[in-house]
């Protein structure tokens, strides 16, 4: 390759703010969060100062600008520490590189030279291993209880959503408790319409899809998986419409977005219902 050539930019993908550690860390976390796989990761670092380089997929390289910092407390060193522990989760292939500052600030200005990826690609990372040292105490104990992934965002796979409630779905954050509830009588609508039982809530279910008179079921059940189901559409309306309708609910945005899946979950059950009774 000609130094012509290596001289040109290296026309990857860039984000994060430089200096912003939140908004680096928003940056990896879209990335993981949208199914992209991270298949190696390079720390890039320089007196304290860490950018990322990752390769994602096949070959796409991206790169995370410098708002990772190390060798000291504040928010810099803590964020540092919880996204090296998100990406060893999701990336077996880590390692720590020291680079020049001027190479830092081309980063920064989502300016790298394919020389400069070239340089990276025949580096040697540091040995030993460092990177470990990192991350914090309080960032391993999360790894092992359950709250590793406590800063992704709560968001609505719109892929499996029921084609009768997207328009909730595409408002849902604008008052979820509204439109919770507006799905919950969509669906007793749906049911009452099929079946022409003239009820409410886990009655209506309970009628319609539990015991020898019930007025719809589904093929290819035995009993047992039949009563489940269709116990699962008066439990729900027990244990959550009923509390929502009567009285006012103070919910996490996790709450109200599994809630809203269950409530999804069940127009999915009625839509593959095909035996009328």
């Amino acid at each position: 390759m000609s130094h012509k050539r290596l001289a040109l930019l290296a026309g990857i993908e860039y984000s994060g703010l430089a200096g912003n550690s939140k908004e680096c860390q928003d940056a990896v976390l879209r990335l993981i969060q949208y199914t992209d796989q991270i298949v190696r990761t390079r720390i890039l670092s320089c007196s304290g100062v860490h950018c990322l380089l990752l390769t994602v997929n096949v070959a796409d390289l991206l790169a995370v600008k410098s708002g990772f910092t190390s060798g000291y407390g504040g928010e810099g060193p803590h964020t540092f520490s919880y996204i090296l522990q998100v990406l060893r989760a999701h990336c077996s292939n880590i390692d720590e590189y020291n680079v020049s500052e001027d190479l830092i600030e081309r980063l920064d200005s989502s300016a790298l030279t394919q020389l400069d990826i070239v340089t990276l690609d025949e580096a040697r990372p540091i040995r030993p291993t460092r990177w470990y040292d990192y991350v914090l105490k309080d960032d391993l104990e999360i790894t092992g209880d359950g709250r590793l992934f406590r800063e992704f965002r709560p968001i609505l796979p719109y892929a499996i959503i029921d084609g009768r409630i997207v328009d909730l779905a595409l408002s849902f954050w604008d008052g979820p408790d509204d439109k919770l509830l507006t799905g919950y009588r969509r669906l007793e609508d749906i049911v009452r319409e099929r079946t022409g039982i003239n009820e409410h809530g886990a009655k209506l279910f309970s009628q319609a899809f539990l015991g020898p008179a019930a007025k719809l079921s589904w093929e290819n059940l035995n009993s047992g998986e039949i009563n489940g189901r269709g116990s699962l559409f008066a439990s729900t309306y027990n244990a959550y419409r009923n509390p929502r309708a009567h009285r006012e609910l103070e919910s996490h945005s996790i709450e109200l977005l599994t809630e809203f899946l269950l409530l999804n979950h069940l127009l999915e059950k009625e839509s593959v219902i095909n035996v009328g009774e």
